[in-house]
């Protein structure tokens, strides 16, 4: 069966994507490991102007740290005062001491490879405070600055809490992890990436399993609906080749084609390679999906095809079907004469107009069921014909009804324009008589126009109201001071 193959396929389509799951698995283990700062610290110079680190301690605890880059390290503790810019007052130290080399041969840069961590101690008694400042080397720096003040952050609490020696080692290890960190080391690249692919291929797998029920159940329902599609196209033959006969000959004409088309498409479907069979592949979603339809189209023809000819040829249940044709647009008529909000739209002279053609309608209508139960191809025929005759008129009357009733608001307008002509599609799709299957793109019932009209209403006042709520609804510091002297250095400092 085609439903087979295409389920082995889909099976393998599956496999091959599970596969990708543990190659991508593999490779965020994979770009974890290799992702990692493997390079020392090249130097520690630690001063303690403040008094407050055990310096021995931070040089040996910020020389075990990894980097990706080769970087010298600084640190400076002083005493500060709240007013103090710390930018301002380490760059001027860094200028005090151009043995240390921690500017650029140009003076307008810090060094290349250098991190320098400047704490700038304002209270040691209680609770600390006082503002951290980092400093990097063009070739190692971090950006942007909030992202700075995130790893000066790393050491709020310790120097909070006047664990000096804690909280330069804490934002220095932060440091290590991001001063030139290659982009293929970022989460986004290690863990996102992999595990991006890791889940858009379990979402294939899954879409692979529903598209291959999908196609089960089209193919079920395409099976179903042609079980018997031949000996209903061959039933047709006596028909009168005329008329609405002629109409109904050319319908089993198109179901045969139809059935012919989608046998080939199914066949098509079947036989799609493994590296088509995605969930992404919108194609196939559609040539699935059209299956499925032209299976509906072609039990909806084949069923009208049953019923005229049971009518045409006085067999079966044809009396059944005679009713419930003439049924139909009496009730069509009914709806237009008794309908209040349509009288109530149209004003009286119009209403009593619509009352007498409908009232008169309903009369002819009687007639042309009395005649038709006297079968016969050819009355039959004359019969539909007459039927026809009266929906184009209630269709034309209807447009006119609209056209008079149509509100004056543009706004309001377009939203009963779109629920009638919506209603009608559905009303006219659901038609079960044999005139009502080939008018269904121009009737105008008169319920559509009724439901339609409160339900544009209805919609036109909630977007107003959509509307009118809509109306009613709605840091770092980076500067080195005056002296900067046109510095252009990365680094920025905060508060703690």
């Amino acid at each position: 069966m085609s439903t087979d193959r295409f389920s082995r396929t889909a099976r393998i389509a599956s496999l091959l994507s599970a596969l990708l799951i543990v190659l991508s698995i593999v490779a965020c283990v994979a770009l974890a490991v290799l992702g990692r700062p493997d390079e020392r610290v090249t130097a520690v110079d630690v001063h303690d102007d403040a008094g407050v680190l055990d310096t021995v301690l931070v040089e040996e605890d910020i020389a075990a740290l990894r980097t990706y880059e080769p970087v010298r390290v600084v640190v400076w503790a002083r005493d500060g005062e709240y007013s103090d810019n710390i930018n301002a007052e380490t760059l001027e130290w860094a200028r005090s001491r151009p043995q240390d080399g921690l500017l650029s041969p140009d003076g307008r840069y810090w060094a290349d490879g250098l991190l320098l961590l400047t704490v700038s101690v304002e209270q040691n008694d209680g609770t600390g405070s006082g503002q951290v400042g980092t400093y990097f080397g063009e070739d190692v720096k971090v950006e942007p600055v909030s992202a700075q003040e995130d790893l000066q952050s790393h050491g709020y609490d310790d120097f909070r809490d006047r664990n000096w020696e804690d909280g330069v080692i804490a934002i220095a290890d932060a440091a290590a992890g991001e001063m030139a960190r290659p982009a293929w080391t970022r989460f986004g690249v290690t863990y996102g990436l992999p595990l991006g692919v890791a889940v858009l291929a379990g979402l294939n797998i899954a879409g692979i399993q529903v598209m291959r029920r999908r196609f089960q159940d089209a193919d079920d329902r395409f099976t179903l609906a042609t079980r018997d599609v031949h000996a209903t196209v061959s039933a047709t033959e006596f028909i009168v080749d005329h008329g609405f006969g002629g109409r109904v000959k050319n319908t089993a004409a198109s179901v045969l084609r139809q059935y012919d088309e989608t046998l080939d498409t199914r066949d098509a479907i079947a036989a799609a390679p493994v590296r088509t069979v995605t969930a992404a592949n919108v194609g196939l979603w559609k040539r699935i999906h059209g299956v499925t339809r032209t299976a509906e189209d072609i039990e909806d023809s084949a069923g009208l095809v049953r019923r005229a000819t049971a009518l045409y040829m006085g067999e079966g249940n044809w009396e059944e079907v005679w009713t419930d044709e003439v049924e139909e647009t009496a009730s069509h008529l009914r709806d237009a004469r008794d309908n209040s909000d349509i009288r109530r739209r149209i004003g009286g002279a119009a209403a009593a107009d619509l009352t007498h053609f409908c009232d008169t309608a309903l009369e002819q209508l009687e007639a042309v069921r009395a005649r038709g139960v006297a079968g016969d191809g050819e009355n039959i025929s004359e019969c539909l014909d007459e039927i026809a005759r009266i929906r184009e008129e209630l269709t034309r009357r209807m447009g006119m009804i609209e056209r008079v009733s149509a509100p004056a608001n543009r706004s309001l307008a377009r939203h009963v324009d779109k629920a009638i002509w919506q209603e009608r599609r559905r009303r006219n799709r659901n038609a079960r008589s044999i005139t009502g299957f080939y008018d269904r793109t121009s009737f105008y019932s008169p319920r559509s126009f009724a439901v339609g009209y409160a339900v544009g209403a209805k919609r036109h006042r909630a977007a107003e109201q959509r509307k009118k709520m809509a109306r009613s609804s709605g840091g770092s510091n980076t500067s080195f001071g005056s002296s900067g002297g046109g510095f252009r250095g990365a680094g920025s400092s905060s508060r703690f």
